[in-house]
């Protein structure tokens, strides 16, 4: 009998980066053509086929040549496309992304192309037996405008398709990746609570700063590095604590990044006048990312009250007693700080502090990195 065990976290981490890399490669490698660029390249192809025989059989052959362009063309493209990964195949991160971003729509258009690719090779391998029969140029000429017409109908109907995996593709490519085996710590909160500000001082990040909310519309990775600890600092778009399904795409990426990869997740407090949401909205979106993500993964969570250098005390010891309230009842296991900590990132104060509690939190969730 063989024991049953679970897969080592450093090896499963390990997988995950290269499925993440191999999901870019391919990503990378793949034009998506639309419709219209398919039928441009018919059209210019179509033109050079020019007879060469006279007679009937010259005739037919000429026919026959102008139909395999259309289907070469068509086919051969359709299949570059076809190759995308579907969400099963990606990484984890690509696939929250993705379903996130549409839902079910990437998959769906991916197996229409496929489909197509089938029907596609049926009207060829028909019409063009039926041109070899022909009775005369005539019905020649009729059969392969009939089958061209056939084979660009189908490609004209994958319009939409086409335009929403190469939308897709287009998103993730700028969506910066992580493809190395490190720690990753994703810093979360509302917009405005500093996020960008935290990473940009602490890693090699540089993130949009900018007090209006939503500065930062996608995941941005830099390196970080405490003591002889390199990790990831991720900073994501803020997120309003809101009904799901009310949330904008900038905020799907910021679920799909905590879904996918935290080890820690440093949760920013905004306790200042300019918050975008009041204490309550934001310990609503602590909870929640608590319950539905860390929880679930095993996360570290390491809450700090940001901007404490230009916060009223007043406001800031009510954030500090909601987040006590919040983190008494949260695991023990998952929690980094039993406390708030208190930082101006703007201005670095508590930072050193922060990034200490990171570190002795990182040898708690990611053993392996620790290991000489």
């Amino acid at each position: 009998m063989t024991a049953q065990h679970e897969e080592l976290p450093w090896l499963k981490r390990h997988k995950e980066m290269l499925k993440l890399a191999e999901t870019v490669k391919k990503l990378r490698e793949t034009h998506v053509y639309s419709s219209e660029e398919i039928i441009r390249v018919v059209g210019e192809r179509y033109r050079r086929v020019k007879p060469r025989r006279r007679g009937l059989p010259g005739r037919i052959e000429f026919e026959l040549k102008r139909l395999e362009v259309v289907f070469n063309v068509s086919y051969s493209r359709l299949l570059r496309v076809a190759r995308l990964p579907s969400t099963r195949e990606m990484s984890e991160f690509h696939r929250a992304l993705v379903l996130g971003f549409v839902g079910d729509e990437y998959d769906e258009a991916l197996r229409a192309v496929r489909r197509s690719l089938r029907l596609i090779r049926e009207f060829w391998n028909q019409y063009r037996l039926l041109i070899v029969s022909a009775a005369d140029a005539r019905e020649a000429a009729r059969l392969r405008k009939e089958g061209s017409g056939c084979i660009l109908s189908v490609v004209r109907r994958l319009r939409k398709r086409l335009e929403l995996l190469d939308r897709v593709r287009r998103e993730l490519l700028q969506t910066h990746i992580v493809s190395e085996g490190l720690p990753i710590v994703v810093v979360a909160g509302i917009p405005s609570t500093g996020k960008s500000t935290l990473v940009r001082r602490v890693s090699t990040a540089e993130p949009e700063v900018a007090s209006y909310p939503f500065t930062t519309k996608t995941v941005i990775v830099g390196k970080a590095k405490v003591r002889d600890i390199a990790f990831y600092m991720v900073d994501t778009p803020g997120i309003l604590e809101r009904p799901i399904e009310q949330h904008n795409e900038i905020e799907r990426k910021a679920f799909a990044a905590l879904q996918s990869l935290p080890d820690i997740v440093v949760f920013l407090v905004d306790p200042s006048p300019e918050m975008v949401q009041d204490i309550e909205h934001q310990m609503r979106l602590l909870q929640d990312i608590y319950s539905e993500i860390i929880a679930q993964r095993g996360a570290g969570l390491l809450v700090a009250v940001n901007k404490v250098d230009i916060a009223p005390e007043e406001s800031i010891w009510r954030a500090i007693d909601a987040v006590n309230s919040i983190l008494q009842n949260a695991g023990r296991e998952n929690l980094c700080a039993e406390k708030p900590l208190l930082i101006s990132a703007l201005k670095g104060d508590g930072v050193d502090k922060l990034l200490g509690a990171v570190y002795e939190c990182l040898r708690r969730k990611t053993p392996w990195i620790f290991a000489s």
